[in-house]
């Protein structure tokens, strides 16, 4: 029998002329192989043959190659290897298809929680049919209802112990969709792009080395013609990823996003890299040096004065390396230019040292501290910091300066006026439903409809590979304790729209909630309409939801399931 291993960069390493169950397929699942090793070969079901992962988008790895081919000689085969680096797809077409195929999962997996979190509630209700017959009385031992009585505990047992794992299950697959969703955002941020050009130029200035014949990284490459050729094919790929990844930071840019550089900065500066102002001790090539964090916390402003040596002091059980002296330099950190998140000059920090925080119910909720100040207003927006934590906003000054200082003539005609109510400030993630979807200019999620100010804007319509979202669910009301064999339905609306309402805390209590179903059975035996008081209408109008009365379970646009 011949077996043909092929690679490309489009297509990877390919393995054909054998099937799953053979004995050639045993030799393929040895886990020896990949560059790195402990890979092993799949078998690609759309594929029809074994294929190597990460191999694509590649040059070929010869030496799993020449492996894999000894292997199966000696098992008698007869093998032909064809490869050729050369043939490849663009950058932009691999990027493109990678987030189709996160979007793929993301689907998926949402699709994977649903069914786990549909047999948890089953296997609950299950449980609870079986605990409701049951009076709680001891088991009777010698009674003719002894084994009826234990036989319902273990199944009452089973039943709750398959709930609890199908719960932990649908959250497993929930995690994994909400990262999948994430995957585009995770690979167009502006500061890993900016981390991956570094790498991506240095690979550049090596493959130049080794096409001049000089070493690079410890090593030299062949300059025959064929690994000139090589040479200059890996040249053309990292040419085009460093242009594709210019570009996506020439967009980010453009929505307001800032490289910082040495240029940007001087000592005496301040900049903002998560939640402190610190003052800028040096400036170098990468990175800039500050104070550190580590022996002074809830700090707004940190200067070169506030530093301290932790020579003698013992973290988490073990001293500081540090001895003191002159020379002393542990109390510093270097920050790298893509971890900075706001910069100030040593005026307009002055400056917001010396404004008074607002009145405490004219101050907003800290970023920072919100969780153990359960919700106290303790961040203020003038001063641009928190008055309790010392949580520092960051901001980019020089984008905009800092306001100078009324006169002292026109601040008590100030405190007679009016406030003003600032707008919202910008935000990357929908505070409803935290989704990446958020589109700031019109203030509304493309993903739960939610729009928390004004109006609601009508939702576009539904982008590629969103057809999901927009199939028809049923929005159902649970309440505590209920006895009722069949589900009761309040509305039907889109999925989109109906996680968007159960996923408002409005429209949950002590005694009841709100869930949603696309597969809720059979109306009449499983589900039934019951009336709506019209007590959550406040909640669908600030959603922008418009529910039906009509069960159909076919794909519809909003505007025909309005």
């Amino acid at each position: 029998m011949t077996i043909k291993i092929t690679h490309t960069r489009r297509e990877g390493t390919l393995v054909e002329g054998t099937e799953k169950g053979d004995e050639a397929g045993k030799v393929l699942k040895r886990k020896e192989y990949g560059r790195r090793g402990g890979l092993a070969f799949r078998w690609g079901h759309d594929l029809q043959c074994w294929y190597l992962r990460h191999s694509r988008d590649h040059a070929a790895d010869r030496w799993t190659v020449n492996k894999l081919r000894g292997y199966l000689e000696e098992a008698g085969y007869t093998v032909v290897v064809n490869i050729d680096d050369h043939k490849r797809r663009s950058y932009a077409e691999a990027e493109d298809e990678r987030i189709e195929r996160a979007e793929a999962r993301a689907e998926r997996f949402d699709g994977y929680a649903g069914n786990a979190a549909s047999r948890a509630e089953g296997a609950y209700r299950a449980a609870h049919d079986i605990a409701e017959y049951m009076t709680g009385e001891p088991i009777k031992v010698g009674h003719h209802s002894e084994r009826r009585h234990r036989r319902d505990v273990e199944r009452m047992d089973d039943h709750m112990r398959r709930g609890i794992e199908e719960s932990r299950k649908a959250s497993y697959w929930a995690d994994r969709a909400a990262a999948a969703e994430r995957f585009e955002a995770f690979r167009r941020d502006p500061n890993r792009t900016l981390r991956r050009l570094e790498k991506l130029r240095k690979e550049l200035r090596d493959i130049e080395k080794w096409q001049r014949g000089e070493s690079a990284c410890g090593f030299t490459r062949s300059t025959t013609p064929e690994g000139l050729a090589t040479l200059a094919t890996e040249r053309d790929v990292v040419l085009e990823k460093i242009a594709f990844e210019e570009a996506v930071i020439a967009e980010a840019e453009a929505r307001g996003f800032k490289a910082w550089g040495p240029d940007d900065f001087t000592k005496g500066d301040f900049v903002n890299a998560g939640g402190t102002w610190r003052e800028v001790l040096r400036v170098n090539k990468k990175s800039v040096t500050v104070p550190h964090l580590l022996t002074r916390t809830g700090m707004a402003v940190m200067r070169s004065r506030d530093r301290e040596c932790t020579a003698g002091t013992v973290y988490y059980g073990h001293p500081s390396p540090c001895k003191g002296g002159k020379r002393c330099t542990c109390d510093t950190q270097t920050l790298p230019y893509d971890a900075v998140r706001g910069w100030a000059s040593s005026a307009d920090i002055a400056r917001l040292e010396a404004t008074e925080p607002e009145p405490e119910a004219e101050r907003t909720v800290c970023p920072h501290c919100k969780r153990v100040a359960k919700g106290e207003k303790r961040f203020s927006t003038a001063r641009g910091m928190c008055t309790v934590c010392g949580y520092a906003k960051p901001q980019n000054f020089k984008a905009g300066p800092a306001p100078a200082p009324e006169a002292a003539e026109h601040q008590e005609q100030a405190e007679q006026a009016p406030p003003v109510e600032e707008s919202a400030p910008v935000a990357e993630t929908c505070p409803m439903c935290h989704s990446s979807q958020w589109h700031a200019e019109v203030r509304r999620c493309a993903h739960c409809h939610h729009a928390p100010e004004g109006k609601p804007t009508p939702a576009s319509a539904p982008a590629a590979g969103e057809n999901r979202q927009e199939d028809m669910a049923l929005v159902l009301i649970a309440s505590k304790n209920s006895r009722r064999s069949r589900k009761r339905a309040l509305w039907a609306m889109t999925r989109r729209e109906a996680q968007a309402v159960c996923g408002d805390p409005r429209t949950s209590g002590r005694s009841y909630m709100l869930t949603w179903t696309d597969r809720p059975g059979v109306e009449g035996a499983d589900w039934e309409w019951v009336p709506d008081n019209g007590s959550l209408d406040p909640v669908l109008s600030d959603l922008g939801v418009t529910p039906r009365r009509e069960w159909t379970a076919a794909p519809q646009a909003p505007a025909e399931a309005a």
